[in-house]
């Protein structure tokens, strides 16, 4: 009997972005922390962006990125 196995590299950060999502972290932050006026993220797309950039391990600050809505 043969199997097809494929395997993805996703690394750390996609590891902590998937378990965000499995959780529905985002949901639990977006219902204690609604989002007010006119701001164009939500408050969980802003503490995901933080907890994978202060993991991330990259020289580039969180606050150099272009800020895009989530699709």
């Amino acid at each position: 009997m043969e199997m097809d196995v494929q395997s993805y590299l996703i690394g750390h950060l996609g590891i902590v972005a998937g378990t965000f999502d499995a959780l529905n972290i985002a949901d639990v932050i977006d219902q204690v922390l609604p989002k007010r006026g006119s701001r164009n993220l939500p408050h969980s797309v802003i503490i995901k962006a933080m907890i994978l950039n202060g993991l991330g391990y990259t020289g580039q600050r969180l606050y150099l990125f272009p800020a895009q809505s989530p699709k």
